[in-house]
C-alpha cells in the first residue's frame, strides 16, 4: 500500500510524500486529467488518503496556491473542492443516502434472477464489452478506477446494460479504496439522471477512443454497443422527494469542561492532531472496527486492509501527539456498545470525536448518543472549520458553490483573512 508505482499511500507520511512528488505536475493536470492510461500518471492517486483525511483538501489547496498562480492550477483546485461540495450536499439532504439504502434493499429482495445474474456477470468482468470488463477487473483487483473510467463504466451499467443504479453504486462502494457515501452515491445518481433531472451521463465510443490508452481498447468485443448513435438514456428511476435539513454548526474544539475524556478516532478523519482536537488531553484514544458495518456493506479485502492500515497509522501519530494510552478494539456489538464499555473501564466522563458525516458511521450517531447517555457518558461532537466554511454552501448546483469558493480563495490569496481561505495553521506550515 505504501510503495511506489501506482499503489495508494495508506499512511500520512506516505501521502505527503506522494503529494510532494505530484505537485510539480499540478499545472499540467487540466490538460491531461481525462486521459486514462496505465499507472494513471496524470492524477495523484491520493483520493483514498484524502477521503479518510490522512491528507486534507485544505493542505493540498494551500500547497497549490503557495506554489503556483491561481489560474494555472484552477482546475485542480476545483476538482479538490468537488469532494467538499458533495459532502455538504449530502449533509443537507440525508434523504438521498437513506433512499439509496432502501432502494438497494428493495432491489436485492425483488429483482429477477435474470437481472441479478446479469449484474453479477458484469461486475465480474464477464459482460462482453472488452474495455468495460477490463475496468471491472481493475476495480476488484486494485480498489481503484480513474474518474473518467468510473463515469464510462457507470454509464455503461445504467444506460447500456440498463441495470439498477443502486447495484452499481454498491459495487463501487464495496471495492473503491476512496469510496465515500457522498461522492459515490451522488455521482451514481448523476450518471443515472437522478441528481440533475434531464441530465444523465452516456458513455460514447468516440470519447473512449479519444481519452483511453490504445492498449486498453485492443479487445474490440462489444464496442458496437457503445456507438455514439446507439446509446440512449435509460428512464430516470423514481424516488421520493428529497427534503433539506437545517445546517447545525459545531465547534472545532470541544468545550473546556472538567473530567476525564476519551478521543474516538474513526475512518472519516484520521488526522485529529491537525484539527481543533490537537490541544485535547484525553485519558485514552480509541479506534474501533464495527464488524456489523463491515458485514452490512460487504467491504472488500483491499478496502479492509486500507482501513486497518489507516487506523494503525492514526494510532501511532495520536500516541505521539496526545501522550495517552491508544487502543484498538473490534466491536462485534457495534461502536456504541464498545465506546460505552471502554468509557466504563477507563472511568471516563465522556467522548470527544469529529462528528461523522452522512453515511454508515453517521447512521450510528443516534445509537451512540442513546447508549452513551444510558451509561452516564457524554459525547462532544466537533467539526473542522474547513467543513463549517464550505459544506453549508452546497445548497444548489456545483457552479454556484464554485463561484463563492473561487471568490473566497482569491481573497485569501490577497491576504484578506477575514473573508478568504480558511487555513489551519499546521496545514499552512506543511512543506510542499
Amino acid at each position: 500500500m505504501d510503495g511506489t508505482g501506482w499503489a495508494f499511500p495508506a499512511t500520512r507520511a506516505a501521502s505527503l510524500e506522494r503529494w510532494r512528488e505530484f505537485l510539480p505536475r499540478a499545472r499540467s493536470y487540466a490538460a491531461f486529467r481525462n486521459r486514462v492510461e496505465p499507472g494513471h500518471p496524470h492524477v495523484s492517486r491520493l483520493s483514498p488518503a484524502i477521503r479518510s483525511r490522512l491528507i486534507n483538501t485544505e493542505e493540498c489547496i494551500a500547497g497549490l496556491l503557495a506554489s503556483f498562480p491561481f489560474a494555472s492550477v484552477e482546475k485542480l483546485v476545483q476538482e479538490l473542492l468537488w469532494r467538499d461540495y458533495w459532502k455538504g450536499w449530502l449533509e443537507l439532504r440525508p434523504d438521498a443516502w437513506a433512499n439509496y439504502l432502501a432502494e438497494l434493499e428493495r432491489v436485492r429482495r425483488t429483482a429477477s434472477a435474470e437481472v441479478m445474474g446479469r449484474a453479477t456477470e458484469v461486475m465480474a468482468g464477464r459482460g462482453g464489452v472488452g474495455v468495460m470488463d477490463r475496468f471491472a477487473r481493475e476495480l476488484t483487483e486494485t480498489g481503484y478506477l480513474h474518474n473518467h473510467a468510473r463515469m464510462w463504466w457507470a454509464g455503461y451499467w445504467c444506460h447500456v446494460e440498463r441495470l439498477p443504479w443502486v447495484l452499481g453504486a454498491d459495487f463501487f462502494y464495496r471495492h473503491l479504496l476512496d469510496a465515500d457515501p457522498a461522492s459515490n452515491t451522488l455521482g451514481w445518481r448523476w450518471v443515472a439522471g437522478l441528481q440533475t433531472r434531464g441530465k444523465a451521463y452516456l458513455p460514447r465510443r468516440s470519447n473512449l477512443e479519444r481519452y483511453c490508452a490504445p492498449e486498453w481498447l485492443r479487445d474490440p468485443a462489444g464496442m458496437e454497443k457503445l456507438g455514439d448513435d446507439r446509446v440512449q438514456a435509460a428512464p430516470v428511476p423514481w424516488e421520493p422527494e428529497l427534503s433539506r435539513v437545517l445546517w447545525v454548526s459545531l465547534p472545532e474544539s470541544p468545550r473546556d469542561v472538567p473530567g476525564r475524556w476519551g478521543l474516538w478516532i474513526h475512518g472519516e478523519d484520521l488526522s485529529p492532531e491537525l484539527s481543533g482536537l490537537r490541544s485535547l488531553r484525553p485519558a485514552v484514544a480509541l479506534t474501533v472496527l464495527d464488524e456489523a458495518i463491515v458485514t452490512k456493506h460487504g467491504l472488500s479485502r483491499l478496502r479492509m486492509q486500507a482501513i486497518l492500515r489507516g487506523l494503525e497509522d492514526a494510532r501511532g501519530r495520536s500516541s505521539a501527539q496526545y501522550g495517552c494510552p491508544v487502543e484498538h478494539r473490534a466491536a462485534p456489538d457495534g461502536i456504541a456498545s464498545m465506546l460505552a464499555r471502554v468509557g466504563r473501564e477507563r472511568r471516563l466522563d465522556g467522548w470527544v470525536a469529529m462528528r461523522p458525516a452522512v453515511g454508515p458511521l453517521g447512521d450510528a450517531i443516534d445509537e451512540i448518543e442513546r447508549v452513551l447517555g444510558d451509561a452516564g457518558l457524554a459525547v462532544q461532537w466537533c467539526r473542522r472549520s474547513w467543513d463549517e466554511r464550505w459544506w453549508p454552501l452546497a445548497r444548489s448546483g456545483f457552479f454556484p458553490f464554485w463561484e463563492k469558493a473561487e471568490r473566497a480563495l482569491r481573497r485569501g490569496m490577497n491576504d484578506d483573512p477575514a473573508q478568504g481561505l480558511l487555513l489551519d495553521a499546521t496545514a499552512a506550515a506543511v512543506p510542499f
